[in-house]
């Protein structure tokens, strides 16, 4: 018999807890990274929506290493009075004007209020009319009480906000991602109309370079450096590694490179992979969805397969990259034995 709804026995939930209750209702995956994506997306989205409008000139994106994100634009402001609305009622427009059509960039154009209801914190400061409003949330509850006050700079809004690590498994907004989104997007608007910047571009390192790119990672990045003699002379090995969450459909990502060249293709690669099926106990033929992989050899005697210098050809690179690969992965297992576990079952159900 089927069951009856009554008043009695239907869940209520107000908001902001009904976003939050639910996030994947409004902004997709919270486990691979898209959905820190698609938080920013919608505030961009907003501010160039002013751009489109002509009542702004310029939007800046900036991402921090420590996962904050800062959006800030030129444009008229938002009124003190609509601040808290927008930010609270889910229905309302973001600039107001019912009637225009307005930019989505990211899954089914979420509003502010739920890009507010799934961050922590959230903070606006918001100059418009030569009032300067400033208003704090935190999971979509009001922190700090909207205050308002003359301004002292021109109109314009700042945005800044932190995926809520609640909700998602990893907070920082994959740089490949956003910059293909943004190169995108400014190649359709006036010439400067957006920037973007990523603090900490200074890191170094394989694991910096498959720590930005490995969405939601399992455990953290495997990592082995390794100074070797081979048959063919004095070897630096260095590799790093990290799997997804959330593999399907994503083929496996290897930068691959070679006295400081990229070189898509030799010894280094397939010992590698090597390296990972044996842990992983798999067989040659079976794919490695959801890796994310850097290897770099500096080789004293790099000797090529032709004379483009295209594809290296020393054996015993192969040997050295493999044991190197084992080696990172078996100290990653000991670390985060569960990860480990569940990674060998993702394989083994394929």
């Amino acid at each position: 018999m089927a069951s009856e709804y009554t008043a009695d026995n239907i869940e209520v939930v107000a908001w902001p807890a009904a976003a939050r209750k639910r996030p994947g209702m409004y902004i997709g995956a919270t486990d691979d990274g898209a959905g820190p994506l698609h938080l920013l997306l919608a505030i961009v989205a907003n501010a160039i929506d002013q751009i489109l409008l002509a009542r702004c000139a310029h939007v800046d994106v900036r991402v921090d290493a420590d996962d904050f994100v800062t959006v800030t634009d030129d444009g008229p402001g938002i009124p003190a009075r609509s601040l808290v609305e927008l930010l609270e009622q889910p229905s309302k427009p973001p600039t107001g004007d019912e009637d225009r059509l307005h930019v989505r960039f990211g899954f089914r154009g979420p509003g502010l209020p739920i890009v507010n209801a799934l961050c922590d914190p959230f903070e606006v400061e918001t100059v418009h009319a030569g009032e300067q409003a400033t208003v704090a949330y935190a999971a979509g509850l009001r922190r700090d009480s909207l205050r308002v006050s003359a301004a002292s700079r021109p109109s314009g809004t700042r945005v800044r906000f932190r995926p809520d690590p609640q909700i998602f498994q990893g907070t920082r907004v994959p740089r490949v991602e956003l910059t293909q989104r943004l190169e995108d997007v400014a190649y359709l608007l006036p010439a400067r109309a957006l920037s973007w910047s990523f603090a900490g571009e200074g890191a170094t390192g394989l694991v910096a370079r498959v720590r930005a790119e490995a969405r939601g990672a399992l455990g953290e990045v495997a990592h082995h450096r390794s100074d070797c003699t081979t048959e063919d002379g004095p070897t630096v090995v260095e590799v790093a590694l990290a799997w997804r969450t959330s593999p399907y459909g994503q083929p496996a990502q290897i930068h691959s490179f070679v006295n400081l060249q990229r070189k898509a293709d030799g010894p280094h690669v397939s010992g590698l992979l090597a390296g990972v099926r044996e842990f992983l106990k798999i067989r040659d033929d079976r794919g490695l969805e959801g890796l994310v992989a850097a290897v770099a050899a500096l080789h004293s005697d790099a000797r090529y397969v032709i004379q483009t210098k295209l594809k290296v050809a020393n054996p015993a690179l192969r040997t050295a990259v493999t044991e190197a690969t084992l080696t990172a992965l078996h100290h990653w297992a000991e670390r985060f034995p569960e990860d480990a576990g569940a990674l060998r079952r993702r394989v083994k159900r394929r």
